[in-house]
C-alpha cells in the first residue's frame, strides 16, 4: 500500500480512502441499477401480460445499459 501511495505522491491513508470511496461508489451504483431494473419489471408486469415479452424487454434494457 505504501509503495503504491508513494508512486501516486500521496499517503497510504489517503490512498486507502480513495479505494474505499471507489468501491462505495461502485456498490451504490450497482444497487441503484438493480432497484431501477426491479421497478421497471414491476411496471412492465402491470402493463404486459406476457412473461416472455417482459423478460425480452428487461434483457434488452440490461444489454443497452451494459453497452
Amino acid at each position: 500500500m505504501r509503495e503504491v501511495a508513494a508512486t501516486r505522491d500521496m499517503s497510504a491513508e489517503v490512498l486507502m480512502k480513495l479505494y474505499i470511496g471507489q468501491g462505495l461508489r461502485q456498490d451504490t451504483s450497482r444497487l441503484f441499477s438493480e432497484r431501477i431494473l426491479e421497478t421497471t419489471a414491476r411496471v412492465l408486469a402491470r402493463h404486459i401480460s406476457s412473461e416472455e415479452e417482459r423478460t425480452a424487454i428487461l434483457r434488452e434494457i440490461q444489454g443497452e445499459a451494459a453497452a
